[in-house]
């Protein structure tokens, strides 16, 4: 049997995108425990603004992007 050489596959994320991800979650979790803890706001209801919430965030990205891409 011979061995595979093995390429090392570039970084796939940029640190300042490593970053955008970071400061996403972080804004998700605490809006997730304001609603829940701060407002009291039933669990499914905290859950459901931090998705739609996240849903939102995706899509200005994915508008971003698409806006990068063409140009």
């Amino acid at each position: 049997m011979t061995e595979l050489n093995r390429v090392e596959e570039p970084e796939v994320l940029s640190p300042l995108a490593k970053l955008g991800v970071a400061v996403v979650v972080t804004a998700a979790l605490t809006w997730f425990f304001v609603s829940w803890l701060v407002l009291k706001s039933p669990l499914t209801d905290a859950i459901g603004e931090t998705v739609g919430s996240l849903a939102v965030v995706l899509l200005i990205v994915s508008v971003i992007g698409m806006a990068r891409t063409d140009g």
